[in-house]
């Protein structure tokens, strides 16, 4: 029997690895990761999903929408220092002109 399979199908091996490329494909490339996964590596997958934000939080990752926000709020600190550095200075001169304005009438009197 084994003879007359080999004749039709060829050898066992060859079988076996042709059902397992069919069902297991090998390794898949995400578009634009550089990273390829094997079919078995969903579940990894499949629970990084469910745990995704836990995971993130264990191991202190930051994400590229939270460097976005970062980005964000460190421009409005920016922004924010600018302006009291403006106020600071515009509050000094009126102070200096205040100052003047005193000497002259104490000078006068």
């Amino acid at each position: 029997m084994y003879e007359n399979f080999e004749e039709r199908f060829g050898s066992r091996e060859d079988i076996l690895d042709r059902v397992q490329d069919v069902i297991f494909p090998g390794e898949i490339d995400i578009e634009g990761t550089g990273y390829e996964r094997g079919l078995l590596d969903r579940r990894i997958e499949k629970y990084l999903d469910k745990h995704f934000d836990e995971y993130i939080n264990e191991y202190g990752l930051i994400r590229e929408l939270d460097i976005v926000i970062y980005e964000e709020n460190f421009d409005k600190l920016v922004d924010t220092v600018k302006e009291i550095k403006e106020f600071q200075a515009d509050a000094s001169a009126k102070l200096a002109a205040l100052k003047r304005r005193l000497d002259r009438l104490e000078s006068e009197i």
